[in-house]
């Protein structure tokens, strides 16, 4: 399998200018209690929309929900919640969950300022063609802008089978680096 590291620039601009969401479509941040901690049905829902998302991909292997909150206990950088975002679509005068993204802050190098590295990204297949990734990949790109990042960086199977990196190429992302696995 082939995988494509690829890495998008960020504007201090996009930290407000990029388009809204479809109508019908929200992003939001996980919920929080005021110690920091998300509440426990956003983590969920965000788990429920990775699982779900990834189902038909090459390896995928099914995590529940136990050996994902394991993971995160494991590695807790990997548990930046002010980074995880979930996205919802209105249905029937309802929010339901559709999506959800879990990033993390990239060291600075000497060639590269600090980044956000998109460790997952997910659309529900019934919410698919709703515009939830790009909403979900553009609150991404205003979070780091915000936070004055330099970059967004991510990995995506090259033969995905929802096409995600050709809605990565069109949203600004090169390849910088192929490997093989």
């Amino acid at each position: 399998r082939a995988g494509l590291h690829m890495r998008r620039p960020v504007a201090a601009e996009e930290s407000t200018g990029l388009p809204a969401p479809r109508e019908g479509t929200r992003v939001r941040p996980v919920h929080r209690h005021d110690s920091g901690l998300p509440v426990s049905q956003d983590v969920r829902s965000v788990h429920r929309m990775l699982e779900e998302s990834f189902a038909d991909h090459w390896g995928s292997y099914r995590e529940s929900f136990a050996e994902f909150v394991q993971r995160l206990i494991e590695t807790p950088e990997e548990a930046g919640w002010d980074q995880w975002w979930i996205a919802e679509i209105l249905r029937e005068d309802r929010w339901l969950p559709a999506g959800g993204l879990v990033a993390v802050p990239t060291t600075a190098t000497t060639v590269e300022g600090e980044g956000t590295y998109l460790e997952y990204l997910g659309v529900h297949r019934s919410a698919r063609g709703h515009g939830i990734a790009k909403a979900l990949l553009r609150a991404a790109i205003a979070d780091a802008a915000e936070r004055g990042r330099t970059h967004v960086d991510l990995e995506v199977d090259a033969d995905s089978p929802t096409g995600a990196d050709g809605l990565y190429a069109a949203m600004g992302w090169e390849t910088f680096e192929r490997t093989q696995s």
